[in-house]
């Protein structure tokens, strides 16, 4: 019985092992490196709602996101419009999209195929004192090869949103021209 015990304690140390979110700090790292590259947008299409992920096996890569993030998706908070914008980087489609809680403005952008996938979570503070703006707390976390999600998602809130992982502004979801 004790070898048993021994055997499963490795298992589940090993599994947490490989699934774990990423630093604060790791993921700042990730958010700042240069490589923006050129992707191409495709459009707006319907894509399956966070709180619908683990229903299909083409989900389960964002599940396991979500899962290393520690957030669940049958959250009642969770908000989304069903639509991701599919881009074209490298000869692969990308989706990205972003699901966010309606209360706590707290937002998860995910770029993701059918191999691979790579998020960023953002979750807001509010400000200790009136001047100052609200604070996040960033995490991430990433599934398959995600070197090339990871690119495309960094293009593409770089290149079309006003995004910051280091602070929050209402709306910037959405770039001003």
């Amino acid at each position: 019985m004790k070898t048993v015990n021994i055997m499963i304690g490795a298992c589940i140390l090993l599994n947490s092992i490989n699934l774990h979110a990423e630093s604060a700090k790791e993921c700042m790292k990730y958010w700042k490196e240069k490589s923006i590259v050129p992707i191409k947008k495709l459009g707006e299409v319907e894509c399956e709602h966070i709180w619908d992920y683990g229903k299909s096996n083409t989900s389960q890569n964002r599940l396991k996101l979500l899962s290393q993030l520690n957030l669940k998706p049958k959250n009642n908070q969770w908000m989304s419009t069903g639509s991701c914008i599919k881009v074209l980087y490298n000869k692969n489609n990308y989706y990205i999209y972003r699901a966010y809680y309606k209360e706590d403005r707290d937002e998860i952008w995910i770029a993701y195929n059918d191999k691979n996938a790579f998020s960023y979570f953002r979750k807001v503070t509010a400000p200790q004192k009136e001047e100052e703006s609200s604070r996040v707390e960033l995490s991430c976390a990433r599934n398959g090869d995600y070197g090339e999600a990871k690119t495309v998602l960094n293009s593409y809130l770089k290149n079309n949103t006003e995004v910051s992982m280091s602070s929050y502004k209402v709306g910037d979801w959405y770039k001003e021209n």
